[in-house]
Parts: structure tokens; C-alpha cells; sequence
């Protein structure tokens, strides 16, 4: 593009020269990109722009086309992701993986199409035997385990904040015998809302709540972070609390806890010419004043790389003149980080769930 005031008038001559040192580039290019190509060819498969890709081995996202580069995000096995560039750098490839954009080595993928079978990783076997949890010293209102957690849903004395000490399945049921619903990298956040042994001994936690799908991980894929924090009696009625330090969502009738979730709130986003953008969720007490069962939402800039068009955002409730609400979000799952712009993050069924708990004048208190 031509500078404001530039000459526009390029002679006859001058274009054809630059036709000629154009026409020379680019067959220098295609040569170096067949030879690039058919490296890769003998190495890794081809993917096509806008396929779906999987793991067949646990493997980092990348920052940048190299083993070298900062890892984004550890991807377990089976980890799905979307193909945006590539090949690049001997069989790297650019993808989307749960909204976080990076590069995954082109040799540790498969197509994603009818012949995809899964690879069948098994769950890591115990570390605690029959025995152990057998003779473990409970905990009043827990199932006896490494970790105290309430031993029915919807009582939350003793809820724990956890995260993935690695990469691993997550189960349908406390066993190795329920189907696997998908994988989660290390890091990755819960909560540990209940825990089970299964028939061989093998101590499991839930870490969904409903109307959330159950959600089960093996207790040696799990390093416990700190118990819940929760905020008392501080308001009469229905009212919700957001902790910021935690990421937790809570709804309370006067000072019982009735719904905790994880949530993502808003970030610090470093912009691209190194200047940080504050994006974290106001700290006060607000109230809800508008709400919408479905909402599209845009923002951001295209210059900032934080631009966003999300159609049919589910169950918004807004609490702050900015912008700021309660809403689902299918972009992304990894709750438990921040992730937002200012909103709180909600799994789709948990937003669901608070849409019909809370009403226009609800308060919702947001702190750390």
C-alpha cells in the first residue's frame, strides 16, 4: 500500500522491470516451498485449511512452529483441534484449540473424519489401592480420600479448588470402564464436588455439578489447590458472589451457598505494542438490570488482536454500566482462569442455571 501523498504514476518501463524481479520471486518461492512441501510430505500428513485435527500423544501448543517455542496449552491425547495455516517449518501447523490459537507439530495428528478412531489411552492406575482409601482417616460429611469432599450433591461443605496436575481423561463415572467425554490439559481447574471408589479401589472425584453432564477424574490426575472460600450472610435473599482469586461463582440464599461453579473473569491483556490492557471485572456490589436469553456480542479491535464476534452468547445478565454480565460461553473450557473482557464466564448449563435464579435487582458482589 502506497503512503499518503506518494506517487501514484509508475512509467511503462519501471513496471516491467518490477514484473520481471516479481516473476523471479515467485519461482524461487514455489521451488522452495516444493522442496519444503515434500520434506513434509515424507513426515507428517497434509491438512487441509479448516479441518479437524486430534492428538495421538500428549503435546504442548506451541507459541511459535518450533519444540522450542513457549507452550500455550498441554493437549492430552485426543485433543481435538481446528487447522488455521500450515504446514510451516518442516510440518508445524497453526490451529485453534478450546479459543487459544497456536502451533501443534503436524506428527503427532490425525485427520479428524469418518475412519478416526480414538487413541485408546487409559487412565493412569491409582495411586491410592483399596486399602489405603479403605483406612483413610474421613473427614464428618466426606467420602473417605486424599482430598475431604461432600459425599452428596448439593452440599458443599468441604468443596475443594483443584486443577489437573496433568493432562488426562475425564469420565462420564467413576471408573475406568465409563466412556471417556473428553480430555484435559494440565492446569486446567476444578472443583471437587464429590468423590467416589470405584470396584477396583481407585479413588475418583466429580468435578461437574448439575445440571452440568457428570464429570469424573481419576484422583491421580488431581493436586488440590485450597478449600472454597465463601462469603457468609452479607445480603438477604437470593444474591451472587463472584471471587475473583478463586474464579468461582457462588449463589446464595441469605448466607447458604445453593450453586458454586467455576467461572472465567475478566483478564490483563498485554496489547501488541507492550502496553497492558485492564480488563478485569469491577470489584463492588452491583445489581442485574437487563437480561437476555440469547445475545450476539462484538468487541475489541482487529489492531488490538482481541477482536470478537459471538453469536447467540446464552443467558446474559448484566451487572455494570461497562458492559460486564453473567453469560454461557462455548468458546472456550477452561473455567477456573481468566479469560474475559470484563464479563463472568459460565459453563452454558451454569449460565442457564442462574438465569432462572436471579432476576432483575439481584445483587451480585464481586471481589477478591
Amino acid at each position: 500500500m502506497l503512503g499518503k501523498g506518494a506517487k501514484t504514476n509508475i512509467s511503462h518501463r519501471n513496471h516491467k522491470k518490477l514484473a520481471t524481479i516479481f516473476a523471479l520471486l515467485l519461482l524461487v518461492t514455489t521451488a522452495l516451498g516444493m522442496v519444503g512441501n515434500t520434506a513434509n510430505a515424507q513426515n507428517v500428513s497434509r491438512f487441509a485449511l479448516r479441518s479437524s485435527v486430534a492428538t495421538i500423544e500428549p503435546t504442548d501448543l506451541r507459541e511459535q512452529p518450533s519444540a522450542t517455542g513457549d507452550s500455550l496449552a498441554e493437549l492430552p491425547v485426543n485433543a481435538k483441534s481446528t487447522v488455521l495455516g500450515g504446514p510451516f517449518n518442516e510440518g508445524w501447523y497453526w490451529v485453534s484449540y478450546n479459543a487459544t490459537t497456536g502451533y501443534l507439530d503436524g506428527s503427532k495428528l490425525v485427520l479428524v473424519d469418518a475412519n478416526w478412531k480414538p487413541v485408546d489411552a487409559t487412565t493412569p492406575t491409582p495411586v491410592a489401592s483399596a486399602t489405603s482409601v479403605a483406612t483413610a482417616s474421613p473427614t464428618a460429611g466426606s467420602t473417605p480420600g486424599t482430598i475431604p469432599t461432600p459425599s452428596v450433591s448439593g452440599d458443599y461443605t468441604g468443596l475443594w479448588l483443584a486443577e489437573m496436575s496433568i493432562g488426562g481423561n475425564v469420565r462420564v463415572g467413576p471408573g475406568l470402564d465409563q466412556k471417556v467425554l473428553k480430555g484435559w490439559g494440565a492446569g486446567r481447574r476444578v472443583l471437587l464436588y464429590q468423590s467416589a471408589v470405584d470396584s477396583k479401589g481407585g479413588l475418583w472425584y466429580r468435578v461437574s455439578d448439575p445440571p452440568e453432564d457428570p464429570q469424573w477424574v481419576h484422583s491421580s490426575l488431581i493436586t488440590k489447590v485450597a478449600p472454597v472460600q465463601f462469603d457468609g450472610a452479607k445480603f438477604q435473599g437470593r444474591w451472587v458472589g463472584v471471587n475473583l482469586t478463586q474464579q468461582i461463582a457462588t449463589a446464595y440464599q441469605d448466607g447458604t451457598p445453593v450453586k458454586v461453579t467455576l467461572a472465567s473473569t475478566g483478564t490483563i491483556r498485554t496489547l501488541p505494542n507492550g502496553t497492558k490492557e485492564d480488563l478485569r471485572t469491577n470489584v463492588g456490589v452491583w445489581k442485574i438490570y437487563w437480561r437476555l436469553p440469547t445475545q450476539e456480542m462484538k468487541g475489541g479491535t482487529i489492531e488490538n488482536g482481541d477482536y470478537y464476534d459471538l453469536k447467540d452468547v446464552p443467558f446474559v445478565q448484566y451487572f455494570y454500566q461497562s458492559g460486564e454480565a453473567l453469560h454461557g460461553t462455548y468458546w472456550h473450557d477452561d473455567f477456573g482462569r481468566p479469560h474475559s473482557h470484563g464479563c463472568v464466564n459460565l459453563s452454558t448449563p451454569m449460565s442457564e442455571w442462574f438465569y432462572g435464579f436471579a432476576n432483575l435487582g439481584t445483587i451480585v458482589y464481586v471481589h477478591y
